[in-house]
């Protein structure tokens, strides 16, 4: 039997200005969507230890990974 998934709080916008923002607004889609670290990690094909960084706001993931996690939640990047 899998662990339960506290939601996490939305952000209060839809517009990302930092790492720290994206990461909380990853964790918001993982957890509205009631997936574990490790279900989301094992989808993304990344270590657990590496969404938790994403999501937590660490500096020096990839750019590469984060789309790609991004990419899963359905989020798309637009450049203005």
């Amino acid at each position: 039997m899998s662990k339960k998934v506290k939601p996490s709080k939305k952000p209060e916008s839809n517009i990302i200005l930092n790492i720290e923002d994206f990461g909380k607004y990853l964790k918001f889609k993982r957890t509205s969507q009631n997936l574990s670290l490790e279900e989301t990690a094992q989808l993304c094909n990344i270590s657990t230890i590496t969404l938790m960084r994403l999501e937590k706001g660490s500096q020096g993931v990839r750019l590469s990974t984060a789309l790609t996690v991004a990419k899963m939640f359905g989020l798309k990047l637009i450049l203005e």
